[in-house]
């Protein structure tokens, strides 16, 4: 998460996010209060160990009850015993009705999370001075950093929220941080022995705010046991004799067409964990009302705290009637918010009405209200504050050279505020596919940028709305495919949906294994109804409308968008170049090769080793990240080598060794034709197929 850091004033973070209510003053300290935060005025010392600090401390704010409603409990010994991570944040702050007593972190109930650290500047993850990177790289500063962003990440995991306040106490030093999907805004180090009232007013402020002032999300309850829903859930959860077998050509005896598919129900189940919370969400529905939806654990959870942070769940829809449409698929996430930018459940209502087959069918969807990440409003602010203090540095230098008077000295709290911390490397992120599928590594920098940023916008921190989106099919991962024939009939499939949906405009844009899905469906056969395994293209929210009548041709968002294992050569090789239906199809090819390579008997002696020099590797030129040279000698001379220098064909011995080398004889013409539009690696040395 560098680079995502942006330094506010404390009096400006305190007006921002926690506003005084109307009439109220702030709190002011004692006397007496003065005296007990003296104790620790030797806090600043190295040899003062953390434990010292957080008692003495979480004493001192509790005796004075300093945040009114809240306690503050420590927890930096012991771990939940349902997390498998093992991660003890120092303490926390719960409401003082409900806080726990057994020391450890109950990462669900806690409000705001508290972190101590001695005294010394190696303890701290960010730097004041406005001349250098917020985000030090000293080893040390980096792990504290790593360790608070493991806590925040921890929080948002286990309960829905929109953004979440972070107390770090630094010796006799503390900060204020705000956590939310685009990155963190920081508060100066503040002596809290010599400015005794600015922590209390913090305390109180944080105190007297409200639970959606503090970050939870008001569209999500918590379902707890014993009542109608948990017992709903679990009466759901049970097996059923009828379900449907999801195989294909099994036989679908005349009544149960309707059924739920058995693994629907299962996949239900496993997300009942007893470790995990249930929650009831709600989804706007377009027209002003909300449709509500039981879930347990996600299905998928990306990693990262900043990010869309996609979720996915097989839900209870609250409103369903049939069996085979109580279940459904939620998906919810913090789509990017830029102009241009169509919702997914738009698109898919598009291609719905264009016919387009093999595509999820939308249940409701809709952006929650007053969800939005506001650390890059915060960034903006700031360059505004540092470009105004330019020009009148620059206007004043120039009023000294003409009459002789001194230039104007800057504010301190302008130069708190600018963000020079956050340089060009800022806009450097890692893929969505990091962000929102498997965790896999990130991509070479050199393949960001596929569309050209003209819009006044230049803050390099994502803007990010929460969004919610619910469709009827609960589909199977993709490695559950049958056998080669059905694999190729799945991708086959998904091609189809895939060229309908150009035909009416829309392109997908991020072909990968985690979009392309297997949906069972029962069809009327000649004698029975029986079960068909097709293919499912989902995941629409990154489409684009190539429709030129449509929109202003423009860069809708400043990101490269696409998975790196799928993309095509020519994507990689050109981070300029524009996503093209030809880019699409090779992903594709790259698709049905990697599960092929993955899942199916071939000749190839080591797999792990195929798929790291075709699907992960790369190479450096000019300083930019290029296409690897197995993957780029693949596609241009059309032969699938499992390596540059054995020269031995991969065989499967099936007919999908025919389906391989046709579509490669495609591929290596198409290039051929394209050699000089697309750059490879800047000399011929380099060159593909030479």
């Amino acid at each position: 998460m560098t680079n995502r850091s942006v330094p506010l004033s404390l009096k400006d973070f305190l007006e921002a996010f926690l506003p005084l209510p109307a009439n109220q003053k702030p709190k002011r300290t004692s006397a007496t209060l003065r005296k007990k935060f003296s104790a620790l005025d030797d806090a600043g010392i190295d040899y003062w160990k953390e434990d010292v600090i957080a008692d003495t401390f979480t004493e001192i704010v509790n005796d004075h009850k300093l945040a009114p409603g809240l306690k503050l409990v420590l927890s930096q010994h012991r771990f939940a015993a349902d997390d498998p991570s093992k991660q003890k944040v120092d303490g926390a702050f719960y409401p003082r009705s409900s806080a726990p007593t057994d020391g450890k972190p109950h990462w669900v109930q806690q409000l705001v999370p508290v972190e101590f650290k001695r005294g010394e500047t190696k303890y701290d993850p960010f730097e004041d001075n406005a001349n250098k990177a917020m985000d030090p790289d000293a080893e040390s500063r980096k792990n504290v950093r790593s360790q608070i962003i493991g806590y925040a990440e921890k929080i948002f995991e286990r309960r829905p929220r929109t953004h979440l306040f972070m107390l770090f106490v630094i010796g006799r030093d503390f900060r204020v941080l705000r956590w939310d999907r685009s990155g963190v805004v920081v508060t100066p180090r503040t002596d809290y022995v010599l400015h005794p009232d600015d922590l209390h007013e913090v305390l109180w402020r944080l105190g007297r705010a409200s639970f959606v002032q503090l970050g939870l999300d008001p569209t999500a309850t918590l379902v707890k046991p014993g009542t109608t829903h948990y017992k709903l859930m679990d009466e759901l959860s049970k097996e059923v004799p009828t379900d449907l077998i999801a195989r294909n050509q099994c036989i679908v005896a005349d009544g149960d067409e309707n059924n739920v598919f058995a693994y629907v129900r299962k996949m239900f189940r496993e997300s009942l964990a007893e470790d995990w919370p249930r929650w009831k969400l709600s989804v706007p529905q377009g027209d002003g009302s909300v449709r509500y939806f039981l879930v347990g654990k996600p299905v998928f959870s990306a990693p990262g705290l900043v990010g869309r942070a996609t979720k996915g769940y097989v839900a209870v829809d609250l409103l369903a009637k049939e069996p085979k449409k109580k279940f459904v698929w939620l998906k919810d996430a913090w789509r990017t918010f830029y102009n241009f930018v169509a919702a997914e459940g738009v698109v898919l209502k598009q291609l719905k009405a264009a016919s387009v087959p093999y595509i999820p069918t939308l249940v409701c969807h809709g952006d929650l209200p007053n969800q939005a990440t506001v650390t890059p409003d915060i960034w903006d602010t700031n360059r505004k504050a540092a470009e105004e203090h330019e020009k009148k540095a620059a206007a004043g230098k120039k009023q000294k050279n003409a009459v002789g008077r001194p230039r104007a000295v800057t504010p301190a709290s302008v130069v708190e505020m600018t963000p020079l911390a956050l340089s060009s490397s800022g806009t450097k992120r890692r893929r969505d596919e990091e962000e929102d599928k498997q965790g896999l590594p990130p991509p070479p920098h050199g393949v960001e940028g596929s569309e050209v940023d003209d819009s006044e916008d230049k803050c390099p921190l994502r803007r990010h709305i929460h969004y919610r989106i619910v469709v009827e099919e609960v589909a199977l991962a993709l490695e559950e495919f049958e056998d080669g024939h059905h694999l190729v009939s799945i991708i086959l499939d998904c091609i189809g949906a895939h060229r309908q949906a150009a035909k009416a405009g829309i392109l997908h844009r991020d072909i990968s294994g985690g979009n392309i899905l297997i949906y069972p469906a029962v069809v009327d056969g000649r004698e029975n109804k029986t079960v068909a395994m097709n293919g499912l293209l989902t995941d629409w929210e990154m489409s684009k409308d190539i429709n030129p009548k449509a929109r202003p041709r423009r860069a809708r968002q400043p990101e490269r968008t696409g998975t790196w294992q799928y993309m095509s050569v020519a994507l990689i090789n050109k981070p300029t170049k524009t996503v093209e239906i030809t880019d699409e199809l090779e992903a594709f090819f790259h698709v049905l090769l990697y599960y092929a390579v993955r899942y199916l008997s071939s000749n190839c002696k080591d797999v792990p080793a195929y798929m790291e020099f075709y699907f992960e590797a790369y190479r450096i030129f000019d300083g930019r990240y290029r296409c690897g040279s197995l993957k780029t000698f693949t596609i241009t001379s059309g032969e699938l080598y499992t390596s540059e220098t054995t020269r031995s064909v991969i065989r499967f011995g099936t007919l999908i060794d025919h389906v391989f080398r046709t579509i490669l004889q495609w591929l290596k013409a198409h290039y051929a034709v394209h050699e000089d539009t697309y750059t490879w690696m800047g000399d011929n040395s380099g060159a593909p197929g030479r």
